[in-house]
C-alpha cells in the first residue's frame, strides 16, 4: 500500500497571522452571559454595560494645597476659625478681610474666594499677609470638575484593573454588571505525555503545556475545567470532546493538530458532531493550528510542541477567549525594533522567536537579540527572553539592523 502524507511546509495555501485571527474571531457569535457583581469582586472581570457615575467627584468644593481661604483678594486677613480634612465645614460665611486656616481636602468655608498657599504669606498672631497677589479661584478643586454625576465612569468591555476601581470606588459605585466568566476546557493529548509529579519512564515526558496554559489563562475572568492528558485513542478523545462542547464556552487543546497517523483531533471532532474551520497559519512555530467549533464550545487547538503551543496561544487562541468575555481583540501591533542578529529569512511565514533586549540603535530604537538555536520544543530560551523578535514574511535574510517587530511578553501573555 503506497501512503501519501500532506507536507504542510511546502503548502502554499497557508493563512496569514491576521487572516487566521479573524477566521478565529468569526467562530465566536458573541460573548457569554451578563452578571453583577459587588465591588470588591470586580477585579480582572470585564464590564458588560456602561458604567455611570451616582456623584460628583469631588462632591464638594475644597482646598486643593495647605494654605489660608480667603474672603477676598486684599493683602492683610485676620483669622477665623481652621479646617481640616475630614471636618464638616464652616457654618458663618467670610466677610472682607477675613481667612481661615485650611488644610489639603478641607471643605471651602463660605464666602471664600481664593487659597493662598502657606509659603507665601507672612503670618503674625491672628494677622495673616501675602507676600505676592493671589488670583480668584486660586487652589480650590470645585466640586464635579472631574465628573459630574451621569458621566460614564467604565465603558462596556473594560478589563477592570487598578483604574478602574479606583474611579468607581470615589464614586461610591457598589455594584457592577459584568460578563460572566468564560468556561474554558483544557486537554493535552499524546501517549508519550504523563503528569507533571509522577516519575519518568522510557519514551515518556511530562505535560507541559497544560501547566504553561493554565497559567496564562487562569484569570478572575476565567473558570478552566482541566481535562487532563488524553491518549492517542480516537474513541476517549471524542468522549472528552462531547463532555467539553456541553460543559464549555471555549476549549482549548494541544497536540494532535498535525497530519501524522496519531493526530486524531480533526476525525475526533468530527465524530463528536463539530467541525474545524481553520488549519496551516504562515506562521513559524505553530503552523498546524486547528479551529473549529464542537457542541456550544469554539475549540481552538494548538499544536503539541510547548514553545509552538505558547505562540499559537499568545496570538490565535486569544482571540476567542477576548471575544467570549467580551472584549475587543486587541490588534496584533509588535513594537519596532531592529535586528541585533542575522540569519537566513522565515520565507513565507512569520517568525516568532525569544528575543532580549539589549540596547538602542542610533535612531534611538531597540536592538533584539535573538536566543537560542530555535526549535518548537524548546523552553529554555523563554526564561531570558524580554519577549518575541518578530520576523515578517517574505525576507530571505536578516541582518544586523534591519528592521523587525518585538513583542513584550507582559502585553502578549495577558488574555
Amino acid at each position: 500500500m503506497t501512503v501519501t502524507t500532506l507536507d504542510l511546509c511546502a503548502d502554499p495555501g497557508l493563512l496569514s497571522v491576521e487572516a487566521a485571527r479573524a477566521t478565529v474571531a468569526a467562530l465566536v457569535a458573541g460573548p457569554v452571559g451578563v452578571e453583577a457583581l459587588p465591588f470588591a469582586e470586580l477585579r480582572g472581570r470585564v464590564t458588560a454595560e456602561p458604567t455611570m457615575s451616582p456623584t460628583p467627584l469631588p462632591p464638594f468644593d475644597h482646598s486643593a494645597m495647605d494654605g489660608y481661604a480667603l474672603a477676598d483678594l486684599g493683602l492683610r486677613h485676620v483669622l477665623r476659625g481652621r479646617l481640616a480634612a475630614g471636618s464638616a465645614g464652616a457654618r458663618e460665611t467670610l466677610k472682607p478681610g477675613e481667612a481661615v486656616r485650611i488644610f489639603t481636602g478641607a471643605p471651602m468655608p463660605p464666602g471664600a474666594i481664593a487659597v493662598v498657599m502657606q509659603e507665601r504669606v507672612t503670618r503674625e498672631g491672628d494677622v495673616v499677609a501675602l507676600r505676592a497677589a493671589v488670583e480668584p479661584g486660586a487652589n480650590i478643586r470645585r466640586r464635579g470638575e472631574d465628573v459630574s454625576v451621569g458621566d460614564l465612569l467604565v465603558p462596556a468591555g473594560a478589563l477592570i484593573d487598578a483604574r478602574h476601581l479606583a474611579i468607581l470606588a470615589a464614586s461610591g459605585v457598589e455594584r457592577v454588571a459584568v460578563r460572566r466568566k468564560v468556561v474554558i476546557g483544557l486537554l493535552s493529548t499524546g501517549d508519550e505525555l504523563i503528569e507533571h509529579g509522577r516519575a519518568l519512564t522510557p519514551g515518556r515526558i511530562h505535560d507541559a503545556n497544560r501547566p504553561m496554559l493554565l497559567g496564562i489563562l487562569s484569570t478572575p475572568a476565567h473558570e478552566v475545567i482541566d481535562y487532563g492528558i488524553a491518549p492517542d485513542d480516537p474513541a476517549e478523545l471524542t468522549r472528552l470532546l462531547i463532555e467539553a462542547g456541553r460543559r464549555c464556552d471555549a476549549l482549548v487543546t494541544s497536540g494532535a493538530t498535525s497530519v501524522g497517523e496519531e493526530d486524531h483531533l480533526a476525525a475526533a471532532v468530527a465524530a463528536a458532531g463539530g467541525q474545524l474551520g481553520l488549519a496551516k497559519v504562515a506562521l513559524k512555530p505553530g503552523k498546524p493550528i486547528v479551529a473549529g467549533r464542537v457542541g456550544g464550545a469554539a475549540l481552538v487547538g494548538l499544536p503539541g510542541n510547548p514553545f509552538a503551543a505558547l505562540v499559537g496561544q499568545m496570538l490565535i487562541g486569544r482571540v476567542v477567549l477576548e471575544r467570549l468575555a467580551g472584549l475587543e481583540p486587541r490588534p496584533l501591533a509588535p513594537l519596532s525594533a531592529v535586528a541585533a542578529f542575522g540569519q537566513k529569512g522565515p520565507g513565507g511565514r512569520t517568525e516568532f522567536a525569544p528575543a532580549a533586549l539589549v540596547g538602542t540603535d542610533p535612531s534611538g530604537l531597540p536592538r533584539v537579540e535573538k536566543l537560542g538555536r530555535g526549535g518548537s520544543a524548546r523552553l529554555a530560551p523563554l526564561i531570558a527572553a524580554d519577549g518575541l523578535a518578530v520576523i515578517p514574511a517574505g525576507h530571505d535574510e536578516v541582518k544586523p539592523g534591519d528592521a523587525i517587530g518585538f513583542l513584550p511578553f507582559r502585553a502578549a501573555l495577558e488574555v
